[in-house]
């Protein structure tokens, strides 16, 4: 697997699947180089974020088990996307498990307080890709994070539903695929 840029491989957890009621309450990334190698030097990302308002899914909540008070003393919206983006550096294409959701979700995040979307229209869905290799090398899958994880014999490392260790997992996955292509 090769990749013609670096990709910002992102997981976000929210109060709510609608983005319109709900907010990103939590974001967890990682860059990769043109070879899906995690670039270690950047580092990762992982930021809790005061909700823009007191509504919460209980559905959603139960979900991702983030705590009350992780919330209330999280840094607001517009100061987390401002320390996301310089994370980002002048990388600009996001990618993650089931594009569908995640770069929506965001983008409304970021019109919701008027910020200006600082990245492409292009995205990257990493769950496709491992849906390609898998099904190349005999072993068709269609399922979440925790099920490829197993079909390739390894184990989710580190929290369930926390953003930056969802978003570690993934690029796991594309890792393995990635030494046998």
């Amino acid at each position: 697997m090769k990749f013609p840029h670096n990709l910002i491989c992102i997981d976000i957890e929210c109060t709510d699947s609608d983005s319109h009621t709900g907010s990103v309450i939590q974001i967890g990334a990682v860059i990769v180089n043109k070879e899906f190698t995690v670039d270690k030097t950047r580092g990762e990302f992982s930021m809790y974020i005061k909700p823009l308002d007191s509504f919460r899914n209980p559905q959603s909540m139960a979900v991702n088990k983030i705590p009350e008070e992780y919330l209330t003393n999280a840094i607001n919206l517009n100061d987390a996307l401002e320390m996301f983006e310089s994370f980002c550096e002048d990388d600009h294409i996001l990618a993650c498990w089931g594009t569908y959701f995640d770069v929506p979700f965001l983008r409304a995040q970021y019109t919701k307080i008027g910020r200006k979307w600082p990245f492409g229209y292009r995205c990257f869905d990493l769950k496709s890709a491992a849906i390609w290799e898998s099904a190349k090398h005999n072993k068709p899958m269609t399922s979440g994070v925790f099920k490829f994880l197993e079909s390739i014999g390894k184990d989710f490392e580190g929290t369930p539903h926390d953003a930056l260790s969802d978003i570690k997992n993934t690029v796991r996955i594309l890792e393995y695929y990635k030494g046998r292509s």
